[in-house]
Order: structure tokens, then sequence, then C-alpha cells
């Protein structure tokens, strides 16, 4: 189902640049004075824009930003004399929510234009169009209309898929909308690709792009034709960041600047092969590997080896033995004079082609213009490569005679189909060249090299995941290490608190055993030395007894010797007395006889 655009890119400048000057208008005539929004970007000194992270809108490999939004807010921000911020959002309803409550300046992020946007929010001129594809999977049932689908369709919640879809639901009540929260399109694709849903609504430039990733994406049809996509921000009391906005998108456009950045985001997408796709994929698996370090180690500072694979696919399907009609060959199909210039000696040799091609390519850069940009110097070397340095400044001043940009990729690829021309061929040094399929031949490197890019960041991311696996396994297996080292270092100390309570409680049994012991021991030893001191002392009793009738019997034989003796003493006394009074007497009888005697004699 088509429907009209709501408003031409025409009708849009008008309609902001009449209500830009109105607003200017009122408000040079208000008497008070307010500090504008730019004003207060201009004292914070940044821009900030709200984008979702897609490689179409602002993205980031690891060594550079890109995206299309992100290269216009970084211009825009210049152009303002400001630094951008970019502040990232998972979903559509967060940048919303952030935008509504102030949180960024604008949001830049692939918005289309839905008129229930345009009455809420202001916006932008658009910076280029789209249209809304229903996709399914090649091979699986292809709805012809919108009666025609069968299952749910699956859109992003907030998006304008999911508005423009649900009014169809009015004429069309069966349709089944299924609402996806914290996805984005390239996820969408993805769940396609891998059969995890059958519909989803994208748009057509995401779809073109991923295509050339997952070629099993095809498109139904069409749901909306030319939808405009710009910059959203609030509507405002002020018209400053609005009408510089304006001014600066006028710029853009005068300058051929979003031409720029358009053509190198969508220039090179032509029409999608699906055989030749699949194809590329299968030998970026099965024939890369094989001389992958070649073109890494011949890759120079002007010509990376994902562009110098790249190129090589285009010229030989990474054949080293390939052979043109024309007579150029091998890996990089160089011709005899080229190799001969880059001291190739053996143009089937896959490591003398590629490095042969890198430094031949590397000087074609160095020979072109310094009024060239840089980063498109490379589409005009690979646009000389294929028809020659002499056709390429053909073509350049074909484009200046037609009053364009000669160092303008954009305006020389739209000029190279000219060398076909008589027109204007005949008007050039070097004359006839195959122009329309120089043209063909850098857009297919550059879509080669995007799929290629896109392969090794998800190699890369493939490895990160594999590595950022490992180190969960290693972090959990040294969890479960530290876990089991420490159950056993708590069982060990559980033994061992248990040993010591074993060890303390044999001890205390030991101890409470030999206290007992010596309890025992001390009451044996009391009871003996209560025994021995009953003994001694039943021994000094009866000791003392004996003594006592020892003394007794003593004092008795004393008393009887005493008795003895006095009565012996009584005896002998008695005995001295009666030998005394026998001898006092003998005595007295010898005196007396004496006397006698004497008296006797005496007479």
């Amino acid at each position: 189902m088509n429907k009209p655009v709501f408003l031409s890119c025409i009708a849009i400048k008008l309609k902001l640049f009449i209500t830009s000057a109105l607003v200017y208008l009122l408000s040079a005539c208000n008497p008070f004075i307010h500090t504008t929004h730019l004003e207060e970007m201009q004292t914070r000194q940044t821009l900030i824009m709200g984008t979702i992270n897609s490689s179409l809108t602002y993205s980031y490999d690891g060594d550079n930003y890109s995206g299309l939004d992100y290269e216009l807010g970084k211009k825009f921000a210049t152009y303002l004399k400001l630094k951008l911020v970019i502040k990232e959002f998972d979903n559509l309803d967060e940048l919303f929510t952030a935008l509504e409550n102030d949180e960024i300046d604008f949001a830049g992020a692939g918005l289309t234009l839905t008129p229930k946007r345009a009455e809420k929010y202001r916006s932008s001129p658009p910076y280029y169009y789209l249209s809304q594809k229903l996709v399914y999977h090649k091979g699986t049932y292809r709805p012809r209309d919108m009666s025609d689908i069968d299952a749910p369709i699956n859109v992003l919640k907030g998006s304008s898929h999911e508005e423009n879809i649900n009014e169809s639901l009015e004429e069309y009540p069966d349709l089944v909308i299924k609402v996806l929260e914290n996805e984005d399109q390239e996820s969408l694709l993805q769940k396609i690709a891998e059969k995890e849903i059958e519909y989803a609504i994208v748009d057509s430039t995401t779809l073109a792009q991923k295509q050339r990733y997952y070629p099993s994406l095809a498109e139904a049809f069409t749901i909306y034709e030319k939808q405009p996509v710009a910059w959203l921000i609030r509507k405002a009391q002020d018209d400053s960041l609005y009408s510089a906005m304006i001014e600066f998108m006028g710029n853009q456009y005068k300058s051929g600047t979003i031409a720029k950045i358009e053509e190198k985001y969508f220039g090179h997408i032509g029409e999608f092969d699906y055989v030749d796709t699949r194809t590329f994929l299968k030998r970026i698996d099965n024939r890369l590997p094989k001389y992958e370090n070649l073109f890494k180690k011949y890759a120079t500072p002007e010509v990376p080896w994902l562009l110098l694979a790249s190129i090589s696919y285009q010229e030989s399907h990474w054949d080293p033995k390939a052979r043109s009609p024309t007579g150029v060959r091998g890996m990089m199909m160089l011709t005899r004079d080229t190799a001969k210039f880059v001291n190739v000696k053996n143009r089937l040799d896959p490591e003398q082609s590629i490095q042969g091609g890198a430094k031949y390519l590397s000087q074609l850069i160095q020979r072109l213009p310094e009024s060239i940009p840089a980063d498109e110097k490379i589409w005009f070397a690979l646009a000389s490569y294929n028809i020659g340095l002499g056709h390429l400044l053909d073509v350049r001043r074909i484009t200046k005679m037609k009053k364009q940009n000669p160092d303008s990729w954009a305006d020389v690829k739209e000029n190279l189909p000219l060398l076909h021309q008589r027109k204007w061929y005949t008007k050039t040094r070097y004359g006839y060249a195959r122009g329309r399929e120089a043209k063909h031949y850098v857009d297919n490197i550059r879509e080669y090299l995007k799929t290629l890019t896109w392969h090794a960041q998800e190699q890369e991311k493939a490895l990160k995941i594999e590595a950022e696996k490992q180190a969960e396994i290693d972090r959990l297996a040294a969890i479960e290490q530290a876990k089991q080292a420490k159950i056993e270092a708590d069982k060990q100390a559980e033994i061992d608190r248990l040993a010591a309570i074993e060890q303390a409680q044999q001890a205390k049994i030991e101890a409470d055993k030999q206290a007992e012991i010596e309890r025992l021991a001390a009451i044996e030893k009391a009871k003996q030395a209560k025994i021995e001191a009953d003994k001694q002392a039943e021994i000094d009793r009866l000791a003392a007894i004996e003594k006592e009738k020892q003394t007794r019997a003593e004092a008795e034989k004393k008393a009887e010797a005493e008795k003895l003796a006095a009565a012996e003493k009584a005896k002998q006394a008695k005995i001295e007395a009666e030998k005394k009074a026998e001898i006092e007497d003998k005595i007295k009888a010898i005196e007396l006889e004496k006397k006698a005697i004497t008296e006797k004699m005496s007479k």
C-alpha cells in the first residue's frame, strides 16, 4: 500500500523558512530579553545529539566513529562552533523521552518525518528520502500486498513503521502487529534471516545494506514510498536552534556536502544480486583465509587490507590464475605494462600480484590532485585503476565543463558514463573509455568492502564474544576453583576444628583422667598417708602404751626395786641396825667385859 508524501522537500523548506522569518520578526519586537536555546548551547559550548547505534546513523568500530547522522551532526557542531556530544539510546522511546525532557538538543537517528511527529516536534529540512519495505525470508511464502500477509508483522516500538502500519488496521483489520522493544532494524533483519520471525517492516536503506550480509533477506513489497528523513527538535519558545538548523541544511545542500555524504553511504548500493552475494559470502569463508595474510602483509597506509581484498575479489574473485580476454592476469589482474612498472615478474604468483597491485594503487592515490578530499581519493584511484589515470582526468574535465565539482566523487561518478558518448569523449584528451564499467567497478568494490568490513567486525565480535565467553568460563572456573578451595579450606578448617575439638576433648579427657588418677592417687596417697598415719599413730599409740607400760613397768619395777631396795635397805638397815646393835651390844659387852677386866685387874 502506497501513500503520498505528506510534505515535499520544497514545501517543508518554504514552511520552515516562513515560520522562522515570522518568529524572528516577532521576537525582534519583544521588549523582554530571554536567553535563547542557542545561547544556552554556546554557554556550555556543546551541541548534544541524541541517536541510536546503527551502521547508517552512528557507530564506532573500535578505531573510528561513522554514520550519516554523526558526520552531518559533526559538521553542524563545527558550523555553530560547538563541540558535538553524542548521547546514545537503546530504543526510540528513550530517545524521544530524552528529547522531550530537554536532555538533548536534537534527535538525529535516521528518523522518518511522519505527520504525527511533525505535529509534536519541529524538524530540519529532509536530508534524504527512503521507502518502507515489508521483508521476508527468501524461499518462503511472499505476500504480494497487505491483504496477502498471513503472519504477524514485526515493527519497532515508537517507530514510523509502527505509526504507519497502525493506520492500515482500519482498512485491514485482520493484520496482526507485533511491536518489539529494545530491538533495532538490523536485529529485525537478522531475525528474519535466521527465521525467528516471518515479516518485518524496515527502511529501504537498511535493507539494501543488510542484504549484502544476509542474502536470504527479500523484499515482499513497498508499503510506503519516499518518506523524508530529518532531525527533530522540541517545539520551544524560541527559534534560535531551529533557524540555525535550517540555514545549516541549506548551506550543506548548496555546497554539495549532503550529496557527498549520501553518496558515501548510499552511492555504491545498486541492484541486489542474490547469487553474487551468496557466492561472495561463501568465498569469504573458503577462499579468503588462504590469502588474507598476504593482503595484510602488503596493505599500505593508502590501501588497507580489506580494501585490497575487495579490489582483488572484483578483479579475479581471488583466483590467482584468473585471466581476461584482454590479457590481464592474476589476483589483481595486472597488465604486462603495469606488472613491469611495479616490478612483478610472475603475475600468476599470488604474493607478487597482491604486492604489485597494492603498490600500483598507492602510487595512483599519490598522483591524484591534492584538491581531492583525502577520504574520496581512493574512489578516484579505483576508477583510474580500472580505466587509466588519463581517462579519469578526462572525466574531471567533463565535470568541470558541466560546472560541477571535479573534486567531488559524487559529481565525477555521475559523469563517468559520458565517456561512452561521442558528444563528450571527442572533447577529451584520451577519448572513448568504458566509463559505465568503471562506475560499476567502483560501486562493486565499495559493496564488497562494506561486506568484508562487516564480516571482519562480526568475526571480531565473535572472537570478542568467544574471548568474553572464555573469560567468563575462566571467571566461573576461578570462582568454582575458589569455591572448591574455600570448601576444601572450610572442610580442612572444619577437620582441623573438629580435630582441635577432638584433641582438646582428648586432652581434657587425658587431663581429666590424669586429674582423676592424680585425684585417686592423692586420695590413695592420702588414704595411705592416713593408713600410715593411723598405723604410725597406732604404732605410736601402741609404742606409747608400750612405753607407758614399760614406763609403768619400769616405774613399778623401779618402785618394786625401790621397794625391794627400801626393803633391802630397811633389811640392811635393820641388819645394819641389828649388826650395829649386835656390834654395839658386843662392843658394849666387850666394854663391859673390858671394864670388868679392868675393874678386875684394878682389883
